[in-house]
């Protein structure tokens, strides 16, 4: 009778109260409804932002097939920045986050475009379904080496688009690839001119390292990307750090973004395990530091940052002349990216090297177990920092970094990277561990006249770069000394600078009129010019006529170069006698 009255009370429940007053209870019903949704939405937004709940990738709802591939890449784990994003981004909200280097932000783009391809059925057949943009070749190509281990079991294709490659061998297989990953210049092109690449069922776009893309001159690429893209689709961004330019990114590619920074609360900026310290040298003995650093540390693993690419070509060619008994390599822009390619794979393969890079080689790259982070020259702000250094340290792992500064850039430089929550300490480095390597760079330039000039390149480029730079309190163009800088490039003479030159001719000329407008205070030292009336004044120059060179021409019998000139019925108009006397003379006789 019990269970008879409970079955009566549940059908009152459901039903409601008499039929008399069912319309206005069914209004009642749909604003409850309407206010529950609502309260849904944040109790679910609450349940996923709760990261305790997964500690592995098999907590997530992933696919088998992506859990499968997770497993054989030994990726057990998720990290902070995968474990706060991944709930948004597989529930298909946009997301901008934040994390710092070496803290697995590449994985946490690919998981969720292989979801989304393989939530929404996405096959061969279906077209273009995910976009990954990277600020550089290599990044791009990482990014290509991962999706293609994690998702080998997924049946999407995958193609890479970057600079460098052949355009038309693209052009015709663009059509049937799922997933793109690419720099913006290589896939604006293909928008521009390749009728076989279609955006219109685009479910998904990512934007890897936007503030390197953004640094990099790339927003009107960006723009007119995003604008050819569908606007019903999923964004997500990462980055390192969140800049201004990226922000305004963000409000233009995503509607309504949740915002994920993994380590908004840490104390440092840069990570845990990383040692990092700085020392004070002068621009000339950056070399022989630089020399001795990599003979005493010839088991270890070591990336090198300098300014320029032309600085980058050099060194390399330089210590792999001197061999200091470790592989040395070189990685900078304007390399051949097939050369680029084989460096990146070398390197990662390596269990000890040394590569001499520019800051195309401070984003995103992902090298297995670097030990050191040594940056030459300093770099132009707190960003640029953080992301050299993120090159080692990570995954949680240890590393080291150094950084060279000169006098005149210790304290404004401390002070930026202070502001920035940046440790360092001073070191001060071991005079009877350095080597003068000055007299071996002299003979190995002596010897290839090529190297030579890529010596002469770097100085100018390297002085070219710091008085460019924005930020004069730090770069004191002012404060090298330009002749020790080259002899310690191993070069006999300066190289010529130009735009050093024009100021400081530009400085002499106001010197000379200010020391001209002064006026003689003691007449022991002022003597007025006296003329000498007997002297004769020399010609400085000799009036040349035209017809004394005819005349002259006559009398040597020197056949002349003639010029004739015909109208339309044939006939000579015009007859040029062209003569070389010291200067080209030019004098016609019209017919």
């Amino acid at each position: 009778m019990a269970g008879f009255f409970r079955i009566v009370e549940m059908l009152r429940k459901s039903y409601g109260k008499p039929y008399a007053h069912k319309s206005k209870q069914r209004f009642k019903k749909f604003s409850k409804t309407k206010n529950s949704k609502k309260e849904e939405e944040r109790l679910e937004m609450e349940s996923i932002a709760n990261t305790s709940l997964f500690k592995l990738f098999t907590d997530f709802p992933l696919s088998s097939k992506t859990l499968r591939g997770l497993n054989e890449c030994e990726y057990v784990e998720p990290t902070d920045i995968q474990r706060e994003s991944l709930p948004f981004s597989l529930s298909g909200s946009d997301l901008v986050g934040a994390a710092k280097t070496g803290s697995g932000k590449t994985l946490a783009l690919i998981i969720p475009v292989l979801e989304c391809l393989w939530r929404s059925g996405w096959s061969n057949y279906c077209g273009l379904g995910a976009l990954i943009i990277s600020p550089t070749r290599e990044l791009a190509l990482q990014t290509f080496t991962v999706i293609n281990h994690v998702g080998k079991y997924h049946d999407f294709s995958c193609a890479l688009l970057i600079g460098g490659t052949d355009v038309d061998f693209e052009r015709n297989r663009i059509g049937r690839v799922n997933i793109i990953i690419c720099t913006p210049g290589r896939l604006l092109q293909h928008m521009d001119e390749n009728e076989h690449l279609s955006c219109d069922q685009l479910q998904i776009l990512i934007i890897d390292e936007a503030d390197r893309i953004l640094d990099m001159g790339f927003s009107q690429q960006m723009n007119a990307i995003v604008a050819n893209l569908p606007r019903d689709r999923q964004t997500l961004l990462f980055s390192a750090t969140q800049t201004r330019n990226v922000k305004d990114l963000s409000r233009v590619c995503t509607k309504d973004p949740v915002l994920v920074s993994a380590h908004e609360r840490c104390v440092h900026a840069t990570p845990d395990g990383l040692r990092q310290s700085y020392m004070v040298c002068e621009e000339q003995d950056k070399v022989n530091i630089m020399w001795s650093f990599i003979v005493n540390h010839k088991k270890f693993k070591i990336i090198i940052f300098v300014s320029c690419c032309k600085q980058a070509r050099f060194l390399t060619g330089a210590f792999c002349h001197l061999r200091p008994g470790v592989p040395i390599m070189g990685l900078w822009g304007t390399m051949n990216q097939k050369k680029r390619v084989d460096v990146f794979q070398k390197f990662e393969n390596k269990e000890a090297a040394v590569m001499i890079a520019t800051d195309v080689a401070s984003r995103g790259l992902d090298f297995s177990g670097v030990d050191w982070v040594v940056q030459v020259d300093c770099p132009a702000t707190a960003e640029d920092y953080i992301h050299r250094v993120g090159r080692t340290a990570r995954m949680n792992e240890t590393g080291h970094a150094v950084l060279f500064l000169t006098p005149s850039q210790e304290e404004g430089m401390i002070t930026l990277l202070d502001k920035a929550n940046i440790p360092l300490k001073k070191q001060i480095a071991n005079p009877t561990a350095l080597m003068d390597i000055r007299p071996k760079m002299q003979a190995v330039l002596s010897q290839f006249s090529e190297l030579n000039q890529h010596a002469q390149r770097g100085v100018v480029a390297y002085l070219r770069s710091v008085y460019t730079m924005r930020n004069k309190k730090v770069f004191d163009i002012n404060s090298v000394d330009v002749t020790a800088l080259a002899l310690s490039y191993g070069l006999v003479t300066v190289p010529r600078v130009r735009f050093l030159n024009r100021n400081s001719a530009n400085a002499k000329v106001m010197s000379i009129n200010f020391l001209n407008k002064l006026a003689p205070k003691d007449h022991r030292f002022a003597f007025k010019d006296k003329k000498d009336k007997k002297a004769k004044n020399e010609k400085l120059y000799v009036v040349i006529t035209k017809l004394a060179v005819a005349k002259k021409l006559l009398n040597k019998k020197i056949k002349v170069n003639v010029k004739k000139l015909f109208d339309e019925d044939g006939e000579v108009v015009k007859v040029k006698f062209v003569v070389c006397i010291g200067a080209l003379l030019e004098f016609s006789m019209f017919c």
